[in-house]
């Protein structure tokens, strides 16, 4: 608690610890280098209210806006980061396959893939094999993965296809 609490404590008026400040207005015109009293002297004529900004810069700087105003821009940055860290996330999709698929439907499936490559996600490929499957999994594993890079263009492997238990798991990627 006690760092978090620290990170969102905005500093003003008579809380500024620093003697000499580099004041900018609230249109963030720079003010110049000046004495924390006349900065806040200054800031209390425009009915305005001195914000600390840069702690380590040196000199400080402080700001002289609405104390409710700085609050407001500092929670729409963060809610803008926030939406820009969502936005760069990568999704995974996961398209699953049976040993015995009929061509058709593995081409559909293919296509699918290949929409969800060109979209920017990474497609995780999962053969799911049951009970006598099994016997022949040499087979299915080169029949997938033949399959795999005859059908779907501009891909890399993050994870060849790899035999894990009763399934065969890989991880595409968009290349370029």
């Amino acid at each position: 608690m006690g760092n978090n609490y620290k990170k969102n404590t905005i500093i003003y008026n008579n809380q500024i610890r620093f003697d000499t400040l580099r004041v900018i207005d609230k249109d963030r015109t720079p003010l110049g280098i000046m004495k924390k009293s006349e900065a806040i002297e200054l800031a209390q004529s425009h009915e305005l209210d001195l914000v600390l900004i840069v702690e380590n810069a040196d000199p400080p700087v402080a700001r002289i806006i609405e104390l409710n105003k700085y609050k407001y821009e500092l929670q729409k940055n963060e809610k803008e980061m926030a939406k820009k860290a969502r936005a760069s996330r990568i999704d995974t999709k996961e398209v699953k396959f049976k040993p015995n698929i009929g061509e058709h439907d593995l081409l559909i499936k293919l296509n699918q893939a290949q929409d969800f490559l060109d979209n920017g996600c990474k497609v995780k490929i999962t053969i799911q094999m049951r009970g006598r499957e099994n016997a022949n999994r040499a087979e299915v594993f080169k029949q997938f993965k033949n399959a795999i890079e005859s059908h779907l263009v501009n891909f890399k492997w993050d994870s060849n296809l790899a035999l894990n238990g009763n399934r065969i798991i890989g991880l595409l990627y968009k290349d370029g």
